[in-house]
């Protein structure tokens, strides 16, 4: 190449690269320029330009919600045919402190408004020419106008790859940097009451945990008032903020409330997007049918009396679910026994049922907080969890069951039958048969139960326990009220021959609970942990038999030896199998080829979401007894399954039955502390959840459905 020839490519280069930028506009104390991230443009592709604006030190310009004074930047594109504009997206702002108590929210130094250009394919020019009208408004002791008239031009390639502009990626990297987090979900919500806004932030991650320092940044204008600073309290991974309102906010239109979370610890600042929605909207009948049967988020302004109400009114509902109605039979039968027993025991006994049913409540929920405050993601039921805790109850059934059937008398002391209702082991018995029905109640959850269980749950130790031991007075009220007025003791049927044969018949629902605890504990830990503990169970009804032999019988000592040493052989064998490795939690098996819903996941939901397809989630476990009993009822029906697929509504299923961090996230976003959870998403990505109740019936999701 000669001399000459080099030189002229040098040129032609030179000249090119300045016709692939604009000139940096200089204005009073702010410059301006537009900036493209890469040195061409392709047709059929986006590409990202900027807007660049260089602040002079002290001064300037807004975010766009620009806060107590000020305007947000603004962006007039000027563009050919076949290319069009994105709206801006706005780097994180800083909060601007301003004399007389004034903040704004704003930039300084140099910062980089992106927008995406979108180019059609069908766009044919060498070169595309991009023009923008540019307006401002600078500050600092006072306010100037700014703006400015802008141009760009960049080449046209045929085809990609398009090489990255070196002198402006960091700008582009940087500005990206500050965007809001998006591989973690945030759910929100907010109230206004009382001159206060109260927001409630849930997130999927413990994203709170070492924070120095959290601060918002509303996306609203004059929503808060910035003079009254903002209260924030914070766990793991949920946050609640309380500030005054703006004087001029009519919360009435106030239909949403979004924002920027930032959040700063030892790694530098981490920003999260905020779109909270209304705590409690009245007016929505959905809404209001979620508050009342405890399905839906535990609401800032119901106040801590209606908890408790709530609490009291789910503890009694529970008496009427599949789990607990066999064994609160029994304690029913045990008070027609003793109907004509001084009152003065019938209440004690009462009352005894009931604290061990509230001391029950009392340390699920000690274990429960506990292991939550360090760290771990449970809910409710989440000792039905563990296939150990399914191992022995298993046993216990068993055990009951046998008794109930006259095949082995465990005595009024364990299940507090017959007319030993004043001696003093029957305490013992009233006393056990209370922790029975709770433990026996965990799977379930009751109407108005998940809304006490979800405020309990993001509340101090004092007032989450005072919540449980509400739900286990309202379990209790109904069996101490029956014993405690002898105008409803005379509606009992009095002692008889009937009594042993209703003995009998109730011991079927426990043999039939003995057989769904081994389902279940197939589920969790397959069928090698099935066959252990059924091996158990048969080795505990042989020794059951000796037992009943060395009892009835003049046999010689060696029948007590016998059984003992079956005794021994079944609670090894019961010991050997909660130890072995067959009960390990087994993975999740892969869902058959005709399955009429997809495993939900945080990914594929925001998947859906995005691409504007409605979408139903079913939280739900194998123990819980309310969320099968819904599925067979309601959500496996052939019209509801017409209806979503008319609706165009996917169907994601979460399982609960092993513990799954993710699924406890979403618990815990909407406010509960277990399943079953029913969201039913709308099409438009940009609005909330309607959240189903916790009892479901046909017509209900129908309706829901109907309205999406």
């Amino acid at each position: 190449m000669t001399l000459v020839s080099f030189k002229r490519l040098l040129l032609l280069t030179a000249l090119l690269a300045q016709t692939s930028q604009a000139q940096l506009v200089q204005g009073l104390h702010v410059d301006a320029q537009l900036v493209a991230e890469t040195t061409a443009a392709v047709p059929g592709q986006s590409l990202w330009v900027a807007l660049r604006l260089v602040h002079q030190p002290r001064w300037h310009t807004y975010w766009k919600n620009p806060g107590d004074a000020g305007k947000p930047t603004e962006i007039a594109w000027h563009l050919p045919e076949g290319v069009s504009a994105g709206p801006i997206v706005w780097p994180t702002p800083k909060r601007i402190e301003l004399p007389a108590d004034l903040v704004d929210f704003g930039y300084e130094d140099e910062i980089f408004l992106l927008t995406q250009l979108t180019v059609a394919e069908s766009f044919n020019a060498a070169r595309l020419a991009l023009g923008a009208s540019v307006h401002w408004l600078e500050c600092d002791d006072v306010c100037i106008p700014g703006g400015a008239e802008l141009s760009l031009e960049l080449p046209v390639q045929t085809a990609p790859p398009v090489a990255i502009d070196p002198q402006w990626a960091p700008g582009f990297a940087r500005t990206r940097a500050s965007f809001p987090r998006q591989d973690i979900a945030v759910d929100a919500m907010y109230s206004v009451l009382d001159g206060q806004i109260k927001l409630v932030v849930q997130a999927t991650a413990p994203i709170f945990a070492g924070a120095r320092k959290i601060s918002f940044i509303p996306g609203e204008h004059r929503v808060f008032d910035y003079t009254d600073p903002p209260v924030i309290s914070s766990q793991l991974s949920s946050l609640q903020l309380s500030q005054a309102r703006h004087p001029r906010l009519d919360s009435s239109a106030l239909n949403g409330l979004g924002g920027l979370l930032l959040v700063s610890d030892e790694q530098g600042q981490t920003v999260y997007q905020i779109a909270a929605r209304p705590a409690l909207a009245g007016q929505i009948p959905d809404d209001l049918k979620s508050l009342v049967f405890g399905a839906g988020p535990a609401r800032a302004d119901i106040g801590l009396g209606m908890i408790f109400v709530f609490a009291l009114l789910g503890g009694m509902i529970l008496n009427l679910m599949p789990c607990v109605f066999p064994v609160l039979s029994l304690k029913v039968m045990s008070l027609a026994a003793s109907r004509d027993s001084a009152c003065r025991e019938r209440v004690l006994h009462a009352l005894v049922y009931g604290a061990g049913i509230v001391l029950a409540f009392l340390v699920l929920a000690l274990v429960l907080l506990s292991l939550q405050a360090g760290g771990a993601a449970i809910g409710w039921g989440f000792h039905l969890q563990a296939p150990v805790f399914v191992a022995l109850l298993v046993y216990l059934f068993l055990l009951l069951a046998l008794s109930l059937s006259g095949v082995l008398e465990l005595g009024t002391g364990i299940m507090g039958l017959g007319s030993g209702l004043a001696e003093r082991e029957g305490y013992s018995g009233s006393f056990f048969t209370g922790v029975l029905a709770t433990v026996v109640a965990s799977p379930c959850t009751a109407p108005f139960m998940g809304t006490a269980l979800g405020f309990a749950l993001t509340q101090t130790m004092p007032v989450a326990l005072a919540v449980f031991v509400a739900l286990g007075l309202g379990m209790a009220l109904p069996f101490v009220l029956l014993a405690s007025l002898p105008a409803l003791t005379r509606f009992l049927p009095r002692p008889g021959a009937w009594m042993l044969k209703i003995k009998h018949l109730l011991a079927l629902p426990l043999y039939a609970t003995v057989l769904w605890l081994l389902w279940v504990l197939g589920r969790q830990a397959g069928m090698a942990a099935v066959l252990m503990v059924g091996a158990g169970a048969a080795v505990l009804a042989l020794a059951v038999w000796f037992y009943i032999r060395t009892v009835h019988s003049s046999a010689p000592a060696a029948y007590g030896k016998s059984g003992l040493v079956a005794l021994v052989l079944a609670f090894t064998l019961v010991l050997a199998s909660l130890g072995t490795p067959f009960m390990a939690v087994q993975p999740t098996t892969p869902l058959a080829e005709d399955s009429h819903y997809e495993r939900y996941s945080d990914a594929r939901l925001a998947e859906l979401r995005s691409g504007g397809v409605a979408v139903f989630v079913n939280m739900t476990a194998s123990w819980c007894i309310t969320c099968l009993v819904n599925e067979r009822m309601a959500l496996d029906s052939e019209a509801v399954s017409a209806a979503m697929s008319a609706a165009k509504v996917t169907y994601l299923k979460g399982d609960w039955t092993n513990n799954d961090p993710e699924i406890t996230a979403v618990l815990k976003r909407y406010n509960t502390s277990g399943v079953p959870l029913y969201l039913l998403f709308p099409a438009d990505p940009g609005k909330p959840a309607n959240v189903l109740p916790q009892i479901l019936t046909e017509s209900i999701l129908l309706d829901a459905l109907a309205r999406i």
